[in-house]
């Protein structure tokens, strides 16, 4: 197991950093707690406000077209903005049970998006969620179910399987994806006990879950591991060959750059002894964005 140098720091000043994504040397990040989403020029560090949502950002993801669909957390609805335009894409109001949480789209343009379960933010206790699809003809679907507070859902680079993080059974599942999309054939694909140090009842207490994640060239997963304070790799059998300290709560990660090997940490902070969700109402949590140099590049997974 190697332990990786965390690099410089790329930009701060956000609430809540959430969902990077790397496109054509833009790093875009959604500020839920601040209801933007930023750019963020990776050679210069210049972030500039993107697109300003008013029931928060969370989760977004580049259609095949190169637009950008986002979601907006309170409403339950997604949106497209495209030539400076936002437009709604769907609606999810009638089927959502929590908040609009993270997303990937497919190569066909089939949305796969987190539905938390619970309103946390709003009091509500978490609690189990599902996966819902949003088909090319804005048809709304309940893929998978059961998933206690869905997160990190990430596409391999064949296309045959989805990941799907359950930050509060402290978890990383696994979906074989079907040629219609559908998912099939739920596993129990990693743990965090394996963890130095780690045993179960300190994942409850120390909010040792995982957030976000993205897979590399090689299958390497690298998920972001809240209150552990780090990002880890897995290779594909689910052992862990790399580390990198936070200093903060480890929330999400991507890879871009030039040569796809740079790794975008969202790195945020609460104020010790707080708990995390009521820090984040009363905006006391700060973000920063640094990077990692990786050996293993960003490959064809998405997103």
């Amino acid at each position: 197991m190697s332990e990786l140098a965390i690099g410089k720091e790329l930009a701060n000043g956000m609430y809540f950093g959430e969902s990077p994504r790397y496109r054509d040397g833009l790093l875009y990040v959604s500020d839920m707690i601040g209801r933007k989403i930023y750019t963020i020029d990776v050679s210069s560090g210049t972030k500039q406000v993107f697109v300003e949502v008013e029931n928060q950002p969370n989760g977004m993801c580049f259609h095949p077209d190169g637009s950008l669909v986002y979601s907006s957390m309170f409403d339950a609805k997604l949106y497209r903005l495209k030539d400076g335009k936002s437009t709604l894409y769907a609606d999810m109001s009638h089927v959502m049970t929590g908040y609009c949480g993270d997303m990937v789209i497919d190569k066909s343009g089939r949305v796969y998006l987190d539905d938390t379960g619970a309103r946390v933010l709003h009091g509500e206790t978490p609690r189990p969620g599902r996966v819902l699809i949003v088909e090319t003809d804005g048809t709304v679907k309940v893929a998978a179910d059961d998933i206690v507070f869905p997160n990190a859902i990430f596409i391999s680079n064949d296309g045959k399987y989805l990941y799907v993080a359950e930050t509060f059974r402290y978890g990383l599942l696994r979906y074989d994806v079907e040629a219609d999309g559908q998912l099939s054939n739920r596993q129990d694909f990693w743990s965090p006990t394996v963890l130095p140090g780690v045993k179960k009842e300190d994942m409850v207490a120390n909010m040792i879950g995982i957030d976000g994640g993205c897979m590399d060239a090689e299958g390497g997963i690298w998920l972001s591991m809240l209150g552990y304070e780090e990002f880890v790799r897995l290779d594909p059998q689910g052992n862990v060959t790399h580390r990198i300290k936070a200093h903060g709560h480890a929330t999400a990660c991507t890879l871009g750059g030039d040569d796809g090997k740079t790794l975008y940490l969202v790195i945020n902070k609460v104020p010790a002894d707080e708990n995390l969700f009521k820090a984040m109402v009363g905006k006391r949590t700060t973000c920063t964005i640094t990077t990692a140099s990786v050996e293993v590049g960003r490959g064809e997974a998405r997103p």
